[in-house]
């Protein structure tokens, strides 16, 4: 491996960090971007699935809370 483990961490959390401003803020195809290029990070370096999937966690948690259009299941 050529990369050093603590800068691929730091840059996955930058990632993320722009990734959830990205979501948060409604830029859906940057957010995508950021999102691809977690996943290619996480590829090359398995310590940053954790990151990975917590971006994966928040854009799914964040994307049913905020849009309107997402149905919502009725209470037994």
């Amino acid at each position: 491996m050529n990369s050093d483990l603590g800068s691929c961490l730091r840059l996955a959390r930058g990632l993320l960090q722009l990734y959830r401003l990205a979501v948060a803020s409604e830029h859906r195809g940057v957010a995508d971007h950021l999102l691809c290029a977690l996943e290619q990070l996480a590829k090359s370096e398995a310590a940053c699935e954790r990151l990975l999937d917590q971006a994966y966690l928040w854009g799914i948690s964040h994307h049913d809370s905020t849009d309107p259009r997402t149905p919502r299941a009725e209470p037994q």
